[in-house]
């Protein structure tokens, strides 16, 4: 098993190398920047998700400069303030790892009367259930995700259970993301967990078996879309758990018959929210959340992405979305009635330290 790591520009979906990069460039003395009188809006932000075009546009626009450092994963999202390296006034955090941003002091309460256009959020996503933490909204959405099962079409038929990760037919030949957050809810729902947020010993134990199982099977394990990209295309894997439908519809791009299914244990679906730090608690800082609300921004967002947004099917349309890039997002399928019942919200997990120990244990070989 194998770890690549790419470069990927702050373009969710090119990860840099090491942080220390993005880092450096922050703070690099012989990098000539415009002046402006207030300090800048640093983002810690996923790729494809704040081009740096479209940043540089908007700080020009309203005097500040907006600086995109792009990560790769939810737990570094989670180490990178604590470094010192970066410190964010911004950052894009999936529901789940919302109490431990709160509870390590990342993040604070979300002031939605300074971000109206959060009445631009789709009433499919019950948005304000998932970021209450202790009675207080401490985020508000900016993309939403289902992390399905992805597999080459040519060689695979549809398969509809994760149970296909473990088919020793596909030896070597499975992907999954560097990401303990978002991977361990998959290998409660293959083990039948009732509840995959609050596992029992019981499940631990089965997860811990599945993990080991399910080793082999791997001879590559991505770190970010870009990687995960470069493994599929090769060839060096044909089926895994994908992080994003960006990674299918990239290898698309490139002319590789990949496609993704619901499988029938559930889905984990993610949804990436803006929190604010201490630091960023300034209207500026609000202002540029409420723009990336907005319907021009959304949309533009989901087209050059085909990420799914916050938008409904008419607002992306209204805001020129085009039919092409609509049936490469979520975004169509979501208006039906029973979408959102196959779909499983990551939520605060019962005990992460005990995951990241088991992930990391399984990473190493020593499970």
């Amino acid at each position: 098993m194998t770890f690549q790591n790419g470069y990927r520009a702050p373009s969710r979906r090119s990860v840099m190398k090491g942080m220390g990069l993005a880092a450096a460039t922050l703070a690099a003395p012989g990098v000539l920047r415009r002046a402006y009188a207030q300090e800048p809006i640093v983002l810690l932000t996923w790729e494809t998700y704040h081009d740096p075009a479209w940043c540089k546009e908007w700080g020009e626009a309203n005097g500040v400069e907006v600086k995109p450092v792009v990560i790769g994963s939810v737990d570094e999202l989670f180490s990178q303030p604590f470094s010192g390296a970066v410190q964010p006034d911004v950052m894009y955090i999936e529901t789940g790892s919302l109490p431990r941003f709160k509870e390590a002091g990342l993040i604070v309460p979300f002031d939605t009367s300074k971000v109206p256009n959060v009445a631009n959020i789709t009433p499919k996503l019950d948005w304000k259930k998932y970021t209450n933490v202790g009675g207080e909204i401490v985020a508000a959405p900016y993309n939403w995700g289902t992390q399905p099962l992805m597999y080459n079409a040519d060689l695979i038929k549809s398969p509809d259970s994760w149970a296909a990760l473990w088919d020793e037919k596909y030896r070597g030949r499975v992907n999954i993301f560097d990401d303990c957050t978002i991977v361990f809810p998959m290998i409660a729902l293959y083990v039948g967990a009732k509840d995959p947020f609050n596992l029992t010993d019981a499940d631990f134990e089965a997860c811990e078996k599945a993990l080991r199982e399910l080793r082999p099977q791997i001879r590559t394990i991505a770190r970010g879309f870009d990687d995960a990209v470069t493994i599929y295309a090769a060839g060096d894997a044909v089926i895994g758990y994908c992080q994003n439908i960006a990674v299918v519809t990239s290898l698309q791009d490139k002319g590789k018959n990949f496609n993704y299914s619901l499988p029938k244990e559930g889905t984990p679906t993610w949804i990436d929210c803006t929190g604010v730090s201490k630091k960023g608690d300034r209207d500026i800082v609000y202002k540029f959340i409420n723009d990336n609300l907005s319907v021009k921004w959304q949309a533009r967002f989901i087209e050059s992405s085909t990420n799914n947004g916050v938008l409904n099917l008419a607002e992306a349309k209204e805001g020129g979305v085009s039919e092409k890039t609509l049936k490469r997002t979520n975004i169509p399928d979501s208006q039906a009635g029973d979408f959102w019942e196959k779909l499983v919200i990551l939520q605060k997990p019962e005990d992460f330290d005990r995951r990241l120990q088991i992930w990391n244990d399984f990473k190493a070989g020593t499970l």
